[in-house]
């Protein structure tokens, strides 16, 4: 029985779990809890800390763009019960491990001939030239600033910017972000339930859009392909 369950698991630890962001996130997840387990029982005031560890591996995931505005109420939460700098590390550890992820993902993507014509392409060649004009300032940029950080995720890649310089860029714009809004849970003063009400209903909110547009993509007519917008 015990040899059995032992099979079962090295099988279920060898299988891909989908793509190679959702693989890594799984996987991540599950060495980070395991991993976590004596700390826990050692000190149990760090376990609301691997939660957060957790949630932001998988906010910022391939579930990201579901879950706009939803990760800032967390780390105000977060940095009512705990120093700011520790929660921006915390975060920034997170979430350097995911953009990881997707550098390989979206690197192993353009790669590939599926995407050889659009990646060819004059407008995108375009693109990728102004990108590597100044390609760090743009990643440290779109990190902290309301740029939008997907553009620079998918032309880093596109590019072959170094993944090192990459992350580096990431840190230096995204972790100062985070302390910021992990400190702002501490000056504005706020109820802990106004923050719990504003993450559910920006979770609700990007449900109901998912809703709403997987049904339209089912009853477009055959033959007719809906982008997202």
């Amino acid at each position: 029985m015990k040899q059995s369950m032992m099979a079962e698991l090295g099988k279920m630890a060898r299988r891909r779990h989908g793509n190679l962001v959702w693989d890594g996130i799984v996987r991540g997840s599950g060495v980070l809890g395991l991993a976590a387990i004596p700390a826990v029982l050692s000190l149990p005031e760090a376990g609301p800390l691997v939660g957060f560890v957790l949630v932001t591996i998988w906010v910022n995931g391939p579930i990201a763009p579901l879950l706009p505005a939803t990760y800032e109420p967390i780390l105000m939460l977060y940095g009512r019960l705990y120093s700011p700098v520790v929660v921006g590390l915390l975060g920034i550890g997170g979430t350097i491990y995911v953009e990881h992820l997707n550098y390989h993902l979206y690197r192993k993507m353009f790669d590939s001939r599926i995407l050889a014509r659009p990646r060819d392409s004059r407008w995108l060649a375009w693109v990728v030239r102004k990108f590597n004009r100044s390609p760090f300032f743009t990643i440290w940029l779109c990190s902290w600033s309301p740029l939008p950080y997907w553009a620079v995720r998918f032309l880093s890649p596109l590019a072959r910017y170094p993944v090192g310089r990459h992350l580096w860029a990431t840190f230096l714009g995204r972790f100062p972000r985070l302390v910021f809004f992990a400190a702002l849970g501490t000056w504005w003063q706020v109820e802990i339930g106004w923050l719990l009400w504003i993450t559910g209903a920006s979770i609700a909110v990007a449900v109901a859009v998912w809703w709403y547009r997987s049904r339209e993509a089912r009853n477009a007519p055959a033959g007719v392909v809906t982008f997202n917008r």
